[in-house]
């Protein structure tokens, strides 16, 4: 597994360079993807989270979470318009204490931080191993792109056995910036060193795979919860309910 460094200014600049560069290209005709960086959602089954929460809150867990997740985006773009950054544990122990105080759910310090190390306790989702098999089998390269911390991220990779597929783990630690902040985005072009029009993104949000697009990955949402679309976002690329999108991705 290659680390990658956190990029320096100078860098940033050559990776907007690139960006433009790709978009040149993109007008002459699309280039085969030859990597694809995933977010960890489209992996790993959040169902685990909720599964802590039934523990600590009972009845009351499917609202605890639900407003806690609406809470940790909130602060994430927060954070990243405002140019500051906590990181992601920080951010999602707030959100699920300001939950908690919302739903008026009797809840300690150790009870929220249990629930905020279930993101690096999660199970993959059933699609995941054969789809990585055969993005394997076509030689494409693969990241994960997130905005979980690098150990939540190694940790989940690991225990569901499927480190070995990837080469390169980023978290967003290394940009400090959330996505869909383009520092976020500009990890993948720094790791895979190509064009962002030779990368796919996989996204489990429509929000992120608009902002991916927007950078100028190639991008597919991987809409597990058959959500609507949300036109005010604008186009999110293709659209899948599971891996077989991103193996089409890849075989564009």
């Amino acid at each position: 597994m290659v680390q990658v460094p956190s990029p320096s200014r100078r860098e940033l600049l050559a990776t907007f360079a690139a960006c433009a560069g790709a978009a040149s290209v993109a007008g002459r005709g699309l280039a085969a993807v030859r990597a694809v960086a995933f977010d960890a959602f489209v992996l790993f089954d959040p169902a685990g989270i909720l599964e802590r929460a039934r523990e600590i809150a009972g009845e009351d867990a499917g609202a605890l979470v639900a407003a806690a997740t609406t809470r940790l985006f909130a602060y994430s773009w927060f954070h990243t318009s405002e140019g500051s950054y906590p990181g992601f544990d920080l951010l999602a122990l707030g959100a699920f204490r300001y939950a908690a105080r919302m739903h008026k759910t009797d809840v300690n310090e150790a009870s929220l931080k249990y629930m905020v190390d279930g993101y690096s306790a999660l199970d993959v989702w059933p699609d995941v191993g054969g789809a990585l098999d055969r993005l394997r089998r076509g030689e494409i390269r693969l990241a994960i792109l997130s905005n979980l911390s690098e150990d939540a991220l190694w940790h989940n990779l690991r225990r569901n056995r499927i480190d070995h597929y990837f080469q390169f783990v980023l978290s967003t630690d290394r940009a400090r910036r959330f996505k869909p902040a383009p520092e976020a985005y500009s990890l993948g072009i720094r790791a895979f060193g190509s064009h962002p029009g030779e990368i796919g993104f996989a996204a489990s949000a429509q929000w992120d795979a608009v902002g991916a697009r927007r950078f100028g990955y190639r991008a597919t949402w991987v809409n597990r919860a058959s959500l609507p679309a949300e036109e005010a976002l604008g186009p999110s690329g293709s659209v899948s309910a599971g891996m077989e999108g991103v193996v089409l991705l890849a075989k564009a």
